[in-house]
Parts: C-alpha cells; sequence; structure tokens
C-alpha cells in the first residue's frame, strides 16, 4: 500500500466515525384528519401527551387517578375558546365519517367518554370510517412521492404495517371536551342539512352527556370549567333547530324547555358563568319574541343581568338586537334606535351579512317612526341592495307624506314584511305619513282648503282631513289655524325660534346633562379620610411628630392650643 493511499484511509476514517455517531433521524410526527389533528391539540394544550390506549378499567382510572394528581390549568375556558377558534376551519369541513373516525381513535372505550363515543361512531359505519384514514394515506404517499421522487415506494408497505399495528392513543385530559365538541359538531352537520329533528336529537344527547359530567366533576370537586363554553354551543344549537320544526311540536317543546334554561341561567349565575348566561338569555328572549309574547320578553329584560362586559361580541350583538326588538314594539323607539345602532356598529364587517341585513331593517323602520328619514345611502350597502329594495320604497312614500302610495307600497310588500318580521312595526307608520305631508304643505301653501289637504294625502273625506290636522296642530306639528267655516287651513308665519323658550329648553337639557355626568363621576371616586395628608408627609420624609409648624393644619394647631391650655390649669 502506498504512503497516497494511507493517507485517504487516515482521512476517510474520522469522517466514518462521524457517521456512526450521528444519531438517527428522528420519525416524522403521525399525520391525523383535521378533526381529529385539532382534538390532539386541545390535549397537548391541557397539558397531556401521547399515552397508550389504556385496555381494561384499571388502567383507565389509573390514568385518571394521574390526570387528577397533574396541576390544573388557570383558566381552561380560556384556552378551550381559543381552541374553538383556531379549530372553526375543521370544524367546517368535517363530515359524519370525520367525526366518528375521531371518536374511534381519540375517545376511551374503557374512560368516562365511553357513552358518547358509543353515540358518535354510529353516525358513520366501519368502512367509513376505515375511508377517513386511507384517504389519509393515499394523500400522504402522493405528497412523498412528488418530494422523493419515488424512493419511498419500497418501505411505504411495511410503514403501513408498522401503522397498522400500533394501538390508537386515546385523550387523557381533553376528553370530555373533545367528546362534546363533536356532539356539537354531528349536531351542526344535521342542521345544515336541514335534518331539523336529527339536529335537535343530538343537541339533546350532548346536553345529557355534559350534564353527566358536569354532576360527576360536582361530586368529585374536578375542574368542569372548560365544559361550559361547550354547554352554551349546544343550548344554541337546539334553538336553531328548534326553530325549524313544525309549528305544533315545537310549541310544546319550547313551553317544556323554558323551566329547563331558567335553571340554567339561575346556576350560570351563581357561578359566574357569562357563557351560559348570556346564551341561555339570547334564546329566551329569541323564543318569547318567536311567540309574539313581548311583555314576557320585557319582564326577561328588567329581571335578567345581561354579562355586558364579559360576554363574547357575538352574544352581545345578539342581545341588543333583541332588546332593541322588544323596545321598538312597545314603542320605546330612542332607546331601541339606540341598541340597534349599537349591534350593527359592533356587528363583524365581514361576515354576518344575514345579521347586519336584519339589523339595518329594524334600524330603518325605528327611525322612520321617530319622524326621520334614513340617508339614502343606507340602502345600497354591500349586498344589501335587493334586500332593502322594500324599505327604500317605504322610506320614499313616508316623504312624499302620500297616504296612498304608503298603503300601496305596504300592500304589495305585505308577505316580505311578514316574514322580516317588521309588518306591524310599518303598519303604525301611516301617522308619520300623514305628518310628513302636513309639514310640506305648511312650508308650501299659507292657506289651503280640507278638500285639497284630503285629496294630497290620500284622505277619504275632508271631514277625516279636518279631525288629522286639528290632531296635528294640537300636538305641535304644525303651526296652523283651522277655519271651519270657510273649510281651510291657515299656516302661520315662520316665528324666529330664538325669540322662543326652545334655546333655552335646550340649554337647559345640554347643562343637565354635564352635572348629571360631573356628580356620576364624583360618586365613583373613593378616597380614604386625610389619604392626601398622609402621601404629603411621606414625599416630604416628616413623621407626624417632627413636623415643623408651618406643615400643620389648623385643627391639629387649635388642638395643640386647647391641650396646652389644660396643662397649664
Amino acid at each position: 500500500m502506498t504512503d497516497a493511499d494511507k493517507k485517504k484511509e487516515d482521512a476517510a476514517a474520522p469522517a466514518a466515525a462521524a457517521k456512526k455517531a450521528d444519531p438517527a433521524p428522528a420519525a416524522a410526527a403521525p399525520k391525523h384528519p383535521p378533526v381529529e389533528a385539532s382534538a390532539r391539540r386541545l390535549e397537548r394544550l391541557f397539558g397531556g401527551g401521547p399515552a397508550p390506549a389504556s385496555s381494561s378499567k384499571s388502567k383507565s382510572n389509573a390514568a385518571a387517578a394521574a390526570a387528577a394528581a397533574a396541576p390544573q390549568l388557570v383558566q381552561p375556558a380560556k384556552i378551550l375558546k381559543r381552541w374553538l377558534g383556531s379549530s372553526s376551519g375543521a370544524a367546517k369541513a368535517a363530515t359524519l365519517a370525520d367525526i366518528a373516525s375521531c371518536a374511534e381513535r381519540c375517545l376511551d372505550p374503557a374512560g368516562a367518554c365511553a357513552t358518547g363515543r358509543e353515540l358518535l361512531m354510529g353516525l358513520a359505519s366501519a368502512e367509513e370510517r376505515a375511508a377517513v384514514l386511507k384517504a389519509l394515506e393515499k394523500d400522504d404517499g402522493d405528497e412523498k412521492k412528488k418530494k422523493e421522487g419515488g424512493e419511498m415506494e419500497e418501505s411505504k408497505p411495511e410503514a403501513m404495517e408498522e401503522d397498522k399495528e400500533e394501538s390508537p392513543v386515546y385523550l387523557a385530559k381533553a376528553g370530555r371536551e373533545v367528546e362534546a365538541w363533536l356532539l356539537s359538531l354531528a349536531a351542526r352537520i344535521h342542521w345544515r342539512a336541514g335534518n331539523a329533528q336529527s339536529a335537535h336529537d343530538w343537541s339533546q344527547k350532548g346536553l345529557n352527556v355534559l350534564d353527566a359530567h358536569l354532576s360527576e366533576c360536582s361530586a368529585s370537586g374536578g375542574d368542569s370549567g372548560a365544559l361550559y363554553p361547550l354547554l352554551a354551543r349546544l343550548l344554541r344549537y337546539r334553538s336553531l333547530a328548534l326553530e325549524s320544526l313544525p309549528a305544533a311540536k315545537r310549541t310544546a317543546l319550547v313551553a317544556s324547555q323554558r323551566p329547563e334554561l331558567a335553571g340554567r341561567h339561575t346556576t350560570a349565575v351563581l357561578r359566574r358563568d357569562a357563557d351560559v348566561s348570556a346564551t341561555v338569555i339570547n334564546v329566551m328572549l329569541r323564543d318569547l319574541l318567536d311567540a309574539d309574547q313581548v311583555e314576557q320578553a320585557q319582564k326577561l329584560l328588567s329581571n335578567a343581568n345581561f354579562p355586558t362586559e364579559t360576554a363574547s361580541n357575538n352574544q352581545l350583538i345578539r342581545y341588543l338586537y333583541y332588546s332593541g326588538r322588544v323596545q321598538a314594539l312597545r314603542l320605546e323607539y330612542t332607546r331601541a334606535y339606540g341598541n340597534l345602532g349599537q349591534a350593527l356598529r359592533k356587528a363583524p364587517a365581514n361576515a354576518g351579512l344575514g345579521f347586519r341585513i336584519a339589523t339595518q331593517r329594524l334600524l330603518v323602520v325605528v327611525q322612520l317612526l321617530m319622524g326621520e328619514v334614513p340617508d339614502r345611502s343606507v340602502f345600497f350597502g354591500e349586498g344589501m341592495r335587493a334586500e332593502l329594495r322594500p324599505y327604500l320604497e317605504i322610506a320614499q312614500a313616508v316623504r312624499r307624506g302620500d297616504l296612498a302610495v304608503f298603503h300601496e307600497t305596504v300592500s304589495a310588500r305585505a308577505a316580505r314584511l311578514r316574514a322580516d318580521g317588521t309588518y306591524t312595526l310599518i303598519s303604525r307608520l301611516a301617522h308619520s305619513v300623514v305628518k310628513a305631508g302636513l309639514r310640506r304643505l305648511k312650508a308650501s301653501y299659507s292657506r289651503i282648503s280640507l278638500d285639497d289637504v284630503a285629496k294630497r294625502l290620500g284622505l277619504p273625506t275632508a271631514t277625516s282631513a279636518e279631525f288629522v290636522v286639528a290632531k296635528a296642530v294640537r300636538d305641535g306639528v304644525i303651526d296652523a289655524t283651522i277655519d271651519h267655516e270657510g273649510g281651510y287651513v291657515r299656516s302661520h308665519d315662520l316665528v324666529d325660534v330664538y325669540a322662543t323658550s326652545e334655546p333655552s329648553e335646550a340649554f337647559h337639557r345640554r347643562i343637565a346633562y354635564c352635572l348629571t355626568t360631573h356628580n356620576d363621576a364624583v360618586r365613583a371616586m373613593r378616597y380614604t379620610p386625610d389619604a392626601y395628608k398622609r402621601q404629603l408627609e411621606a414625599s416630604r420624609g416628616l413623621g407626624r411628630r417632627g413636623r415643623s409648624d408651618d406643615d400643620k393644619t389648623d385643627e391639629e394647631k387649635a388642638k395643640e392650643i386647647e391641650e396646652e391650655l389644660d396643662e397649664d390649669y
């Protein structure tokens, strides 16, 4: 062997040793279907990790004891709500087979989630559940072929056999939450498919399973905080499914569920649970409004305190919409206008188009009832032009002040207005149409006969016009005088508004508002007695005894003089 060959061997020896010392490449993390991947991500967020599945009840009890001994999360409900938001994509694309496959592979058949697992696995057959995994394996294989150019073809059957031999890994810490989430997804899929009865049944099954878990946690002293957002979600889905049922069946179910909802609200208030409390209030308000029980809805609004500061934004805008609708039906138009406007401002701009349309429709009607004409741009919002077309025609009729055109427009759009739930409110606009017409006539004519008033306003006779004008004069809508003998109306000249008491009244209202705001702010401040004195002493570095005479207050000086006089005598 030559010297050159020896040098090559000596140079190759360290490289070979380095190759032997290098650790083997880590195995790639197993891929799961989207629903299962979301469930396992929640397990990791709750502090759990991959653990072998329990094959008997003794192992299941040991795993439960270990989970109970582990440190509890500070805010599991907050973690769960964030996870629900990030898992919305997987939930939207989920199918019944995906849900059944996830329940089979994630929920322990010998654990606390056995009941929900059995229910969810019944959503799809064994072949459909296996097809979910086969589709995932096929996609993974195609992706590997594209990346590695077919190098993994020989090792792929062996890898598949290894995967088949591996036992499933069940969830140890997030099992109950994932079970409730899957049940809510099943109810949602049935409801979106138009099967209201199945959606209602699955929602009720989910509520029964959750109630059992909550009772178990209450008896054992465990933490159940993460289950309450899912309980609120199931209550919401049950309410939506209930609305799609036949009227006769829906009425009986709603009447039987109201005591249950009242009890759930009481429990939520005692637990300070904002999610369930807000959801139950909105569900009850929606049911009462659908049943036209406006007074009962008003009693609920006045007696139940909605968690405005802690409730989610979606529940808050629903509450503002329902409260505005109740107040509009009870002639409280100013409060209704404020609540509806706030709901429209808080609604998301890139989602919830149906909610924004419903709120805008009601807001337009309330604004017309207040005697105002909405801005024309309101009716031409993105995606709202076709839906708000009937209300634009009604607003134009109100602005013209022609009662005949108004009645014709309402009659032509009656079916649509009844479907929107605004027909009752729009039927009250006839008086507003008359007032608008009288204002236009008063601005155009200094003197007009009652026959012409009846003709222009679409009233049947001059006598009806006389009564309408008399009521408008009494209410202060117009400033005019009726000549009964001559049969005409004479409008008065425009009086300088600054010569009346209206400016002083407006100024008084503004000053009263400012004073009320100032007094409320002062009452809200809480100061301990003489707190500023102690703060001043601390800043100067002086004690109570070491202060100079200039730093003492008048009360302290007077007290010292009295003590000196007492000592002298």
